[in-house]
């Protein structure tokens, strides 16, 4: 069986050529259709003699560009990459097992982004390899249209096309078109309320979060990251209605991580927000992060890299420092510095100065 890599790009010049010697061993073709390139994206391409290149008139809708990158293959099973993403990890075979499963493969994306000049990772698992009658719907953050059983993959692609880009200002407008089509779809109402956190529109995010909540059940698939994100965003504009959307959750996702870590981010905003109410939530923030270090690897990806490890201890270290707890504020800056976080690096010089 053939296996078809099908691309769809936009001014990838910074990383095409990097996408394409990382996969290239990978698979039998190569097909990349161009939606309107104005940087040296397509003469970086055209180097490549084996590869197919389409032009493809972009209308706002990722799914149709897919679909026709796809229409344009030859292969069995057509594995999707983006022009900013690229291999680190996996081999051929790891394909070839999926296709002899006769399963749609989801592979593991590893983003970094920055925020207040620190570099963080996220985790999530993607669909990405499937059989070429297999088709995309959604005209933003599209997804597979297919019963197929899923399987997860020991592929990882890195991707840092979120990295000091604006990415979200170009989705926003996309998702608000979809929601007026259909205002309860709760896919786009969680996908415009992280685009907008992301854009630092808070209490809009707030607000398209809290609908998509108020619609989903606890067997959607993205359950606990919508829970995540609308506790994130309520942190950043003081929304105490929060409260109680953790307390309705504290049981069943105990056992992740991110939500352990945001709702210890959460308590300890709240407790500077309203310090006339601290005394009943500032144990609640020691409880949470010490969770985080206690769950460690679980049947939850970690979708924010660090929740069960350096950045909980650098938080707890910091609530420890507050509360006038030097020994442990120590103790928790040196686990975190462990894994070279350069905040917790920082904080532990300064306190080891003060010590000496």
């Amino acid at each position: 069986m053939k296996i078809s890599l099908a691309m769809i790009v936009r001014n990838e010049e910074r990383y095409i050529e990097r996408c394409i010697q990382s996969v290239k061993d990978f698979v039998d073709e190569i097909v990349i259709v161009d939606t309107g390139s104005t940087d040296h994206t397509i003469n970086i391409i055209k180097k490549y003699e084996n590869i197919k290149l389409y032009h493809f008139e972009w209308c706002h809708d990722f799914s149709l560009a897919r679909n026709f990158s796809i229409e344009n293959t030859k292969g069995d099973y057509i594995l999707v990459l983006d022009g900013d993403e690229y291999v680190s990890k996996g081999t051929r075979n790891d394909l070839e097992l999926c296709m002899a499963h006769n399963k749609i493969g989801r592979i593991l994306i590893d983003s970094h982004f920055k925020k207040d000049n620190q570099v963080y990772h996220s985790k999530s698992y993607v669909s990405r390899f499937f059989p070429r009658e297999v088709r995309f719907v959604g005209a933003i953050h599209e997804q597979l249209e297919s019963n197929i059983p899923r399987e997860k993959l020991n592929l990882i692609f890195k991707h840092d096309g979120y990295f000091e880009t604006k990415k979200s200002q170009r989705n926003i407008p996309l998702l608000i078109k979809e929601i007026n089509k259909n205002p309860k779809d709760v896919y786009y109402l969680f996908q415009l309320g992280k685009e907008l956190r992301i854009n630092k529109q808070f209490k809009e995010a707030f607000y398209f979060l809290e609908k998509a909540y108020k619609l989903a059940t606890i067997n959607t698939p993205y359950y606990w990251e919508l829970v995540v994100e609308l506790i994130n965003s309520g942190k950043e504009c003081d929304r105490e209605e929060v409260l109680h959307i953790i307390n309705q959750n504290k049981e069943h996702l105990k056992n992740v991580s991110d939500f352990q870590f945001a709702k210890g981010l959460f308590y300890l905003n709240y407790c500077l927000a309203f310090p006339n109410k601290a005394q009943n939530y500032i144990q609640r923030i020691e409880d949470s992060f010490l969770s985080c270090l206690s769950l460690g690897e679980t049947e939850y990806l970690e979708y924010l890299q660090g929740t069960s490890s350096y950045l909980a201890a650098y938080n707890l270290a910091v609530f420890y420092e507050v509360t006038g707890n030097i020994n442990k504020a120590i103790d928790y800056y040196q686990q975190s510095s462990q894994y070279g976080y350069s905040l917790a690096e920082s904080r532990l010089a300064t306190l080891m100065n003060n010590e000496s």
